[in-house]
């Protein structure tokens, strides 16, 4: 039998792969080239949002939802692929299936895919206007903005214009936004919170006005992982229609600087850095094609904001926000939160940065606060439920340690436990991240308690342990400060309940919590029962604190 002709090269722009995918027909992963099924394939995927998972032949899809903006349609197409194809590869029973993740970027991610589906996937997607191109890979992310963009009468305008036009620089010059050294993140807000968490991002766009003309001061250097920086101002204001001249000025800079060469120091803050922000202001602004002033008036509060709860839209209806538990969702449940849009409100909703919804246009809120799919996703859920980010992780991510969702539902029940109810008033805002490796997918640095996955060392037997970093706050600006490394998790858990209890009973402020670098050491030493002994007394193979090589499957590392 000949051999396939390969379906990818390294020069197809995302549209070019999607449609070699799809004009190919349903074919199975294990009969494409094998070029196809190497480091040029998995990198051509990643432009149309197909990401291999831990499991040989299963793939992570991320949809791209700019601004995290859906209709009831879209979501009950989302719904009908997670059900569909989001099921059990043969063999890993026992995990979980049929769910959608939201993610930190207001996207949606489906896993369990298989490489046949992806045709009728994007058919499906076509028909409701939904898209996964440059959802992954060395390009332009998803744009972000806050989530209750033109229903928030607190925001100086609405910027979800702009976010169409940057997006349309990713449709319409995909030479430009496809082919760069590292991702690219752009986040654009006229909300007076920090809700997009505007400084983790490469080039940030916040409120402001100059000369009594409202637009955007300009940030740029932003990100997290190996090397975090928060962006800095490049003194540049403009006008809402002229952002998206600014974002392909910044995409030419990094185009023609960047660091094609050197993975682990090629993103966008390094080049900052590297220039400077002046420098970096200048390259832009000569790219301009206009006279763009200094920065204005800052409209930006920079407090952290989540929009959970209900509040009062610019039409006189509401908007309700809902928590989400660790950001997953079921395909019954986004089935229900179609319905819901439908019947209580305006037929829209909106995905946040902290991994929940937002249901827009809701006349009668008694009617949908009375609706069973709020038992779970509450509008006023406790501090735990509503502070706890965690990133996709084990089994799925082939690059962590722990499964980090399941910890993170073990915290939660932990500190609902343990934390004096009565001081839980105090604990308003609170931000628990965990990442499941180095790579801080759940924005780590930027919570008050930052946890990270690692394996840890008692005699001759590993077990799960927990890197725990304290202080961030992205709009203070000040990033989370690494306090214990190597924590056995039960250890790791105390002495964070030990800290929130303290807030709870007022004896400590939240946003001082890197105040208590010195003292804080975490009660106990043993890891929860059980987790020494799942771990055979063998350190799997990974990336431990430090490394980036994928780790092998982790569903042993799952708390009970």
């Amino acid at each position: 039998m000949a051999m396939r002709e390969p379906l990818f090269h390294p020069e197809q722009v995302p549209d070019e792969v999607m449609a070699a995918i799809v004009g190919a027909g349903p074919l199975h992963w294990e009969v494409l080239h094998p070029s196809d099924r190497g480091t040029v394939g998995n990198a051509r995927l990643r432009l149309v949002g197909v990401y291999d998972d831990r499991f040989e032949g299963t793939f992570m899809l991320r949809t791209r939802i700019p601004g995290g903006r859906l209709t009831a349609d879209q979501v009950d197409v989302l719904a009908g692929v997670v059900r569909d194809f989001s099921v059990h590869a043969e063999g890993v029973q026992g995990e979980p299936d049929q769910f959608g993740e939201v993610t930190t970027r207001q996207d949606v991610q489906i896993h369990w895919i298989r490489f046949e589906q992806l045709p009728e996937i994007w058919r499906r997607y076509g028909a409701v206007g939904l898209g996964s191109l440059q959802a992954c890979g060395n390009s332009m992310r998803n744009i972000t903005c806050c989530p209750v963009d033109g229903v928030d009468p607190q925001a100086a305008f609405e910027v979800g214009p702009v976010v169409d036009a940057v997006g349309a620089i990713a449709r319409d010059e995909p030479r430009l936004t496809a082919f760069l050294p590292r991702k690219f993140k752009v986040a654009l807000s006229a909300c007076p919170t920090d809700c997009v968490v505007a400084r983790i991002h490469c080039v940030a766009f916040t409120p402001a006005r100059r000369d009594g003309t409202l637009g955007f001061n300009v940030h740029a250097g932003g990100g997290l992982s190996d090397y975090p920086r928060l962006a800095t101002a490049l003194d540049l204001f403009v006008e809402p229609d002229q952002a998206p001249a600014v974002v392909r000025a910044a995409l030419a800079v990094y185009a023609e600087h960047g660091d094609y060469e050197r993975p682990s120091i090629n993103r966008f803050r390094a080049l900052v850095h590297q220039l400077g922000t002046e420098r970096v202001a200048a390259e832009v602004r000569n790219r301009l094609g206009f006279a763009a002033p200094a920065a204005g008036e800052d409209l930006t509060t920079w407090r952290s904001e989540d929009h959970i709860g209900v509040h009062r839209d610019t039409k006189g209806t509401s908007y309700l926000g809902l928590c989400v538990p660790l950001g997953r969702l079921s395909a019954d449940e986004l089935f229900e939160l179609a319905r819901c849009a439908r019947a209580h409100g305006d037929g829209r909703l909106r995905l946040t940065q902290r991994q929940n919804v937002i249901l827009t246009g809701v006349a009668d809120v008694d009617a949908l606060l009375a609706e069973p799919l709020l038992e779970r996703l509450k509008p006023q859920p406790d501090p735990f439920e509503r502070g706890v980010v965690a990133c996709t992780s084990a089994p799925f991510c082939k690059f962590a340690i722990l499964a980090m969702k399941p910890y993170g539902q073990t915290l939660i029940d932990h500190l609902r436990a343990e934390v004096p109810q009565a001081g839980w008033g105090r604990l308003q805002g609170l931000r628990i991240h965990m990442s499941g490796c180095k790579a801080s997918c759940a924005q780590v640095p930027t919570a008050h308690i930052g946890i990270r996955a690692t394996m840890g060392k008692d005699g001759e037997d590993y077990y799960d342990g927990f890197d725990v970093a304290l202080g961030g706050d992205a709009g203070a600006p000040r990033l989370a400060r690494w306090a214990r490394g190597d924590v056995p998790t039960g250890a790791a858990f105390d002495g964070i309940t030990s800290l929130l209890a303290k807030v709870a009973r007022g004896e400590l402020a939240l946003d001082a919590l890197s105040e208590t670098l010195a003292p804080w050491t975490g009660v106990g030493t043993a890891p929860y029962p059980g987790e020494a002994a799942r771990t055979g007394g063998q350190r799997p193979d990974g990336p431990g604190r430090g490394g980036s090589s994928p780790a092998t499957p982790a569903r042993r590392a799952t708390p009970r």
